[in-house]
């Protein structure tokens, strides 16, 4: 990735929470936030995180490993930093429209997945140089079928 040239970049959630492990794909996402990227993010994201983040403070689930309350509060902060490096897209009634769209051409189990599917179709409506990263295979191939294959990165196929 040329650390000179802007590139935008689409992070749903599996992908934004890659910048808080140590896991196939982190290091593609720690360096988005590096370089010069333009980088987006659907609001619902906020909830998303924040939520895995409990998960593994409060109800860590099968191999999982509990954090403490300060790597959770490091958690925390990170986060909100990275946020305010990012720009937030609102759901809007143009994303819930592409939304249903999206559901009469093909389906997922997750609706907020298929909400940034969405969310992303319509930022890529301004800029066209839009990238959608993900590491949630379902997600990229429901996205395929709307946008251009070298439009999505699967972090799980890297």
């Amino acid at each position: 990735m040329n650390g000179m040239m802007k590139n935008n970049y689409f992070l749903e959630s599996s992908a934004f929470t890659k910048r808080y492990t140590r896991e196939t794909g982190c290091d593609f996402v720690d360096n988005l936030f590096q370089d010069t990227n333009e980088l987006f993010y659907l609001s619902i994201t906020y909830c998303e995180i924040i939520k895995v983040f409990y998960r593994l403070y409060k109800y860590p689930q099968g191999e999982e490993q509990q954090i403490s309350e300060v790597e959770f509060n490091t958690l925390n902060s990170k986060f909100a930093q990275d946020l305010l490096n990012a720009k937030r897209i609102a759901v809007t009634n143009e994303i819930i429209n592409k939304f249903c769209t999206i559901l009469t051409n093909g389906y997922i189990k997750s609706s907020i997945d298929i909400l940034h599917i969405a969310g992303f179709l319509i930022t890529k409506e301004i800029y066209s140089d839009l990238f959608l990263v993900t590491a949630d295979n379902d997600l990229a191939d429901l996205a395929k079928r709307f946008s251009s294959s070298s439009d999505i990165i699967n972090l799980n196929k890297m």
